[in-house]
Formats: structure tokens, C-alpha cells, sequence
């Protein structure tokens, strides 16, 4: 049971600080500081949400975990295969208490489930359009035939033409896994009146991560796409809507929003939005946990992390990006491992600072 919260929020914040450093909890934040209070009083972290599920092999978008996607490992010769299937639909996800998003999705997800991979596959992708518009899936791989580009080359040259799948059809595409790390794809079709960034804003993208036979042991992956919210957007009535969003949520307010919620609702309200408005990962003292984070917005965003040492293991391998933070340019990614070592809630948000304003911020639990 929670103490009184109302005795609780008539503390001083020097009280606040002094009570949360003897239960040893790291500060993270303003608004993650108001959570701590309740950490200081109880003397625990039994206030979280359940968050122990196997979800972090996957975007963390719906909890869904991989398995959930068809998948399935075949022989071909003596090339492993690695098959999933994607369905692209439309489907309304509520971004806030007044607006309704009507994302068009792979599987349901924005992002689509992480398709997981070993360096040598086959990766072999069922893709079924059940959407009324034209779309298709474009990794972005280096060993394929033309013909599964997911691209309007692909209508032009005739070569893999089906590879644009028209509302109703299907296309299965292959690829040579040929390199370890992480990369993406997303939809590369265009409509009447939308360009391909309005396919993929409203989406339609997703991670491919690869592990090699020389690739370390990650206990948890936790893959990050920023972006911003696609055109249809329902206001349901009026209020704010998040504008940025990482893994299809986004907290309209940003910090200062987390801090007016818990001062309003207190406890209750913060933890109402874990996984809804605000995207929440969990990991515990000692693993291996690598993010990747990938920008595939139309605008230049950056991502900070708190209070954890970061160790690129994409664009730089093994160098320490020292100051927590590090930019993205449309259509890029970077990978990079922590190991947390002591149990905490840390922020991690977009560092433009607008961009987190207006949605980009999330939550990492790191428990013992």
C-alpha cells in the first residue's frame, strides 16, 4: 500500500533528495524525481508495473514478443533460414486521452516486432497487404536480388514488380544475412497525394537485429525508433497530442507533463502511462543491455541517456560516447551497450530539446 501521497507532496524537495540518497536510489530527473519519492517511503521498488515480461528481444510497443510473429527456422541447402510473416493493416492506436492515431502497421505495432536474425541466414519475409493502399517492405540490407527491392524501381524495370504489393496481394522477399549488427526497414511506396515519408511516418518501419558468431552476449535488446507522428491523426476531442514519438508513444509535455500528472493524480497517474503515453524498458543490475536507436523521422533528433556508460558498438566499436548523447540524421542508427550497476530509473529522451517537449521522452528501470 502507498503512504499518504498528499502528506508526501507537502515535503520539502531538500527532504525529498536527502530521503532518496540514504535509500541509495540515483536521481534522474525532475519528474523522475517526484517517482522517488514514493521509492524514499516504501523503502522498495514494489510500485512497478509487472515489466518482467520477454519483451526486450522486440520493439516494446504492445509487448509483443517475437514469438508472437510467425517465425520459423527452415533448411535450404545448408543456408539456415530465418522466415517471418507481416501483415500491413491499418490500426488505431490511442496516443493520448483525446486523439486516436489510425497507424498503418506491420502486425499491428508501430514500430513492426524486431526481426531477429544470425549473421549467415537466409532472411526470408512474407509481407501480405491487407491495407487499400499500394505498400511493400525495404530493408536496408546489402546482398539481395533486385527483384525484392520494395522499392518503384522495382515498377519501372518490371524486375520484381509484384515487390510493390498492390491492396490484397502478397510478396515474399529474401535476403543473404551477410554482416552482424543492427539495421531497418520500412515501407517504400508512395500514393496518390502522399509521398513515401507520409507511408513511413504512419508506421510502417521497423529493426532487423543480427548477431554474429563473434558478436558478444547481450542479455537484452532494446530497439528505439524516433520519428513523428503520421498524418491521421483523430482528435477525439480537445487536448494535447504527442507531435514526437519513440516506438510509437509519446508524452505531449514532456517532462514538464510527467511532473503535472503526478502532482495531480500522484503515483497512479505516473505509472498510468508506462507503455501508453511514455515507453518503458526494464533491465537488471549486471546485464548487457544494447539500445539501438534509429531516427526514421524527417527531421534531425539526438538521444541522451541518463547516468549509464555507453560503449558504441555500431558507427565507432568500443569507444565511450562520453557525453551521453549522440546525433542522428534521418535514416541513420546507432547501437551502443551499458551495463547498469546499480538499481535506478533513468530518463532518456530526444536532446532537442522541443522534440522532447513534445513527446520524445521514456523511461529505463533498471531493478536489482
Amino acid at each position: 500500500m502507498i503512504p499518504d501521497l498528499k502528506k508526501r507532496l507537502s515535503i520539502k524537495w531538500s527532504h525529498i533528495i536527502c530521503a532518496v540518497m540514504q535509500k541509495k536510489f540515483a536521481l534522474v530527473g525532475i519528474p523522475i524525481l517526484l517517482a522517488f519519492l514514493i521509492v524514499a517511503a516504501t523503502g522498495n521498488m514494489e510500485f512497478l508495473p509487472d515489466l518482467n515480461k520477454e519483451i526486450q528481444t522486440v520493439s516494446d510497443v504492445q509487448s509483443q514478443s517475437i514469438s508472437e510473429v510467425e517465425s520459423q527456422i527452415a533448411e535450404a541447402g545448408e543456408q539456415p533460414v530465418r522466415e517471418y510473416t507481416l501483415i500491413i493493416e491499418q490500426t488505431d492506436i490511442q496516443v493520448s486521452d483525446t486523439a486516436v492515431w489510425h497507424a498503418w502497421t506491420y502486425n499491428g505495432t508501430v514500430p513492426a516486432p524486431t526481426l531477429m536474425v544470425n549473421q549467415g541466414d537466409l532472411l526470408r519475409v512474407r509481407v501480405i497487404n491487407n491495407h487499400d493502399l499500394t505498400h511493400s517492405f525495404h530493408a536496408h540490407m546489402r546482398d539481395y536480388d533486385p527483384k525484392h527491392d520494395g522499392s518503384p524501381v522495382n515498377v519501372i524495370t518490371g524486375v520484381g514488380a509484384g515487390s510493390m504489393i498492390p491492396p490484397g496481394g502478397e510478396w515474399t522477399y529474401e535476403y543473404n544475412v551477410i554482416s552482424e549488427g543492427s539495421t531497418f526497414f520500412h515501407d517504400h511506396a508512395g500514393s496518390e497525394g502522399l509521398g513515401i515519408k507520409d507511408h513511413i511516418l504512419q508506421g510502417l518501419y521497423g529493426n532487423i537485429i543480427i548477431e554474429g558468431s563473434q558478436s558478444p552476449k547481450i542479455d537484452r535488446y532494446i530497439p528505439i525508433v524516433m520519428a513523428e507522428i503520421g498524418h491521421d491523426v483523430e482528435r477525439i476531442e480537445k487536448g494535447p497530442v504527442p507531435y514526437f514519438i519513440m516506438n510509437g508513444k509519446g508524452m505531449p509535455g514532456g517532462e514538464k507533463a510527467l511532473e503535472e500528472i503526478f502532482a495531480e493524480k500522484g503515483l497512479d497517474g505516473v505509472v498510468s502511462q508506462f507503455n501508453y503515453t511514455l515507453p518503458v524498458y526494464k533491465a537488471k543490475v549486471g546485464e548487457t543491455v544494447e539500445f539501438t536507436v534509429t531516427n526514421l523521422g524527417d527531421q534531425i533528433h539526438s538521444f541522451h541517456l541518463h547516468g549509464n556508460k555507453m560503449i558504441s558498438s555500431s558507427n565507432n566499436v568500443g569507444s565511450t560516447i562520453t557525453s551521453q548523447t549522440f546525433p542522428l540524421v534521418q535514416g541513420t542508427l546507432e547501437s551502443f551497450v551499458i551495463k547498469p550497476d546499480k538499481p535506478a530509473i533513468w530518463l532518456f529522451h530526444c536532446h532537442v530539446v522541443s522534440h522532447a517537449d513534445a513527446g520524445m521522452i521514456g523511461l529505463f528501470i533498471v531493478e536489482e
